[in-house]
């Protein structure tokens, strides 16, 4: 078994492939590769061979940093749609007074990404927010392992799109030998590269500002809360600054890069920039204030509706470390001021740094390797993502212990009452001062709910319907 692990990044910009090793002291990036993608649009892979030939590039280069074969290869998902849906499992356990432990709450993990789902869909991430037994309510997870009871309830948040999106890329894998790894959430990676574990602990907004698109992470007690894909993102801006400019795309993306301010209020007025080849041949031309209210009025889309996916999340109050941004397209001038203002959030820029050892490989510092690099680093110190292996359901010391383990317990999904004996007196009082006090509970968190959403709804009657509004809810209706 190789002592490294590799991570394949299917980005829309860019494919990068990342192998690093466990060491003393964290995770070192021992090798890093990326080159300009060629076959993918928006994360999702639109012609399979273009995608097979960049890979074995990059598989070649990798080898060459090492001493030893590439094992499986860990790979992220991302595309234009991605659902979430909160999913509550009850399992009533043959043997109450056995302690619940690692084996069995991971078993019962697994079993959530064989959830049925309408059409062509798979859970990609089940993560798991709270445990409950008879005695507990909403405990975590280091918490309930070692208790005893014969009722477990799970609450788990599923993360699902497409078939397809997983298909594709373990296809490609196998047509070059390689064996596939585990499927994970991009945005997941990517927070997990450059949060801090203060961030994470104390809530925080995870914005992955790419070229397809943006992905959002929100996680709070360094557990997944909420994910979302916005489906637009730095191409957007190139496609506005070529449009409004009448130039080239090639030529917009530099002028953005370059030129790319996002505040109008510090536009260079009376100013034209003149867009000229090297033989001094005038490409284009186009003024600087309408480049910058060009860039800032896509960038305050995006923001607009990061902003939406964060109230729709319900922790919009629960992120006190505020908002994070990485990815190739969030380095604008001017862009923590536009992010920090419209978002009401406290904001920084990130690369992954504390995240890997220093001894890691430069390029794995850079903005542009943070899901790559975090992929890795979930890979070796899982944290984030509970995803599977691919290729875990073939191997037969899994399938005995998943046997042994259902053997321990039987299973309702979603949660259902098991069939109980008659209580005494006692146990219907206490069944009943327990159900008040969580009705008591539930109409405090439903009053709480209330007031912010009155606030919200006098905010959003001052500014009318919105694009975001118009945007997610045609999502929705799709």
């Amino acid at each position: 078994m190789s002592r490294y692990a590799a991570a394949l990044d299917f980005g829309s910009s860019k494919i990068a492939l990342a192998v690093g090793e466990k060491t003393d002291s964290g995770v070192r990036i021992v090798s890093y590769h990326d080159v300009p993608s060629a076959g993918i649009e928006s994360g999702e892979i639109v012609n399979d061979f273009k995608v097979e030939e960049v890979v074995r590039g990059l598989v070649e280069q990798a080898k060459a940093d090492l001493p030893e074969e590439i094992g499986s290869v860990t790979f992220g998902i991302s595309g234009r749609v991605l659902h979430s849906k909160n999913v509550p499992i009850q399992i009533t356990r043959r043997d109450p007074s056995s302690y619940i432990m690692e084996d069995e709450v991971r078993q019962i993990t697994r079993a959530r990404y064989k959830t049925a789902l309408e059409g062509d869909e798979i859970v990609f991430e089940a993560v798991p927010q709270k445990y409950s037994t008879e005695d507990r309510i909403g405990i975590t997870y280091d918490e309930i392992i070692g208790m005893v009871g014969g009722q477990l309830e799970v609450d788990y948040q599923l993360f699902y799109g497409r078939k397809s999106l997983l298909d594709r890329r373990v296809n490609i894998l196998r047509k070059l030998e390689m064996q596939p790894g585990k499927a994970i959430l991009n945005a997941i990676a990517s927070a997990r590269a450059v949060l801090s574990r203060p961030e994470m602990e104390n809530g925080v907004a995870l914005v992955d500002i790419g070229k397809g698109s943006t992905e959002v992470a929100i996680i709070k007690d360094n557990i997944v809360r909420h994910a979302a894909i916005i489906p637009f993102g730095g191409e957007s801006v190139t496609g506005d600054i070529k449009n409004v400019a009448n130039i080239t795309r090639d030529w917009a993306e530099i002028v953005k890069l370059r030129h790319g301010r996002c505040c109008e209020e510090y536009a260079i007025e009376n100013k034209k920039l003149v867009l000229k080849s090297e033989n001094e041949t005038v490409e284009g031309e186009i003024e600087m204030s309408l480049l910058t209210r060009t860039v800032e009025a896509r960038l305050s889309e995006i923001f607009d509706a990061v902003r939406y996916v964060i109230e729709q999340s319900g922790y919009a109050r629960r992120i006190s470390a505020g908002v994070v941004i990485t990815g190739g397209a969030s380095h604008h001038e001017d862009l923590l001021q536009l992010a920090s203002s419209l978002l009401g959030q406290k904001v920084r820029l990130a690369a992954p740094q504390g995240s890997i050892d220093n001894g890691s490989v430069e390029e794995a510092y850079d903005v542009y390797a943070s899901t790559a690099v975090g992929l890795v680093l979930e890979t070796l110190d899982p944290m984030l993502s509970h995803a599977i292996d691919q290729s875990a359901e073939a191997q037969p010391a899994r399938q005995a212990e998943a046997q042994r383990i259902q053997e321990t317990l039987f299973e309702q999904e979603p949660a259902t009452e098991p069939e109980e004996k008659p209580l005494s007196n006692r146990e219907l009082r206490e069944r009943r001062k327990e159900e008040e006090r969580r009705a008591k509970e539930e109409r405090k968190r439903a009053e709480r709910e209330r007031k912010a959403a009155e606030e919200e709804r006098k905010k959003s009657e001052k500014k009318g319907p919105s694009f975001i509004d118009m945007l997610f809810s045609d999502n929705n209706n799709a």
